[in-house]
């Protein structure tokens, strides 16, 4: 992935949402509604290494909600404080609101992923022995299963999964579902080791990349993932995981994302995968990247 953006660090502020949605706001949950399963096909089985969740923590669910309503088709279904985001009734990510600190500026908005993993605590154990740190405890789910939400050894937030009816399967993303997610790090290849510790991942050189330290993260045949190194004059930007949606049309998609309160962060570039990307922000700050799928896009590389 040829992009940057900016993004800043976890902070106390995410640290408490994390929490909180995990918590998912019991009491005023209405008691029969759970969180869904993540897969509806019977005997499904589980695909390590695989991102199949993803969480927004937002100051302003209801703002973020229209706005991906309107971009992206989503439709929503609210548990207690948390909203379940769908695309063409496939569930495909959850919404939940903290307050922003008023002495915290620079905490924004921000969008996680969801690794799914064999064990958790398995997972747990090797992320804190690695140098990672544990947000959010692993807890059990009726329906979904079991899961944990970890800073790396960068700051970058990520949760692990394990779901109790198999992973979804994998087929190209339809326009709307997520297609992509990649780690922006100050040393991939190091990052690359920890993800490998915690995920099973075959870590590969992107050799059709002009960057240096640029990899694929590989499971069951499939690239789940990649890691960039950031450029030791940008300072500024932290590391972080990038989700990515797939659009039918980016020109059409980013005119969409001004009309509709948001930025575009990084403008479709030729130079980038033929203008068929780009990064934006929602109107409460979140950053995420979308995507116009040529088939092209992704490719792997050589074992480093």
């Amino acid at each position: 992935m040829k992009h940057r953006t900016f993004c800043a660090g976890p902070g106390r502020w995410l640290l408490a949402a994390c929490l909180a949605g995990m918590a998912l706001n019991a009491q005023a949950a209405p008691p029969k509604l759970e969180l869904p399963p993540l897969n509806t096909v019977s005997g499904s089985p589980r695909l390590p290494g695989k991102f199949v969740w993803a969480d927004l923590v937002t100051d302003d669910a209801a703002a973020a909600r229209k706005f991906y309503g309107r971009l992206f088709g989503w439709t929503f279904q609210d548990v207690g404080n948390y909203t379940i985001a769908a695309n063409e009734d496939r569930p495909l990510c959850g919404i939940f609101q903290r307050p922003r600190p008023a002495d915290r500026p620079e905490a924004k908005p921000r969008w996680f992923g969801y690794i799914s993993v064999p064990n958790v605590a398995r997972a747990k154990s090797t992320i804190i022995k690695a140098g990672g740190r544990l947000l959010a405890a692993p807890k059990k789910m009726p329906q979904r299963g079991e899961q944990a939400v970890f800073a790396d050894p960068e700051g970058a937030v990520f949760g692990v999964v394990k779901s109790s009816s198999g992973d979804p399967p994998d087929f190209l993303a339809d326009p709307g579902d997520w297609i992509w997610i990649e780690l922006l790090s100050r040393d991939a290849a190091k990052a690359g080791g920890f993800y490998h510790a915690v995920a099973g991942y075959d870590v590969v050189t992107n050799d059709v990349s002009p960057r240096p330290d640029d990899y694929v993260f590989v499971s069951k045949g499939y690239a789940r993932a990649a890691a960039f190194t950031l450029p030791a004059d940008k300072p500024k930007i932290q590391p972080a995981w990038l989700l990515f949606v797939r659009v039918k049309n980016i020109s059409d998609c980013v005119t969409q994302v001004e009309q509709l309160g948001g930025k575009v962060l990084l403008a479709p570039d030729t130079r980038l995968f033929n203008g068929k990307l780009a990064v934006i922000a929602d109107p409460t700050g979140a950053e995420l990247g979308v995507m116009e799928w040529t088939g092209e896009m992704l490719k792997g590389g050589q074992e480093p």
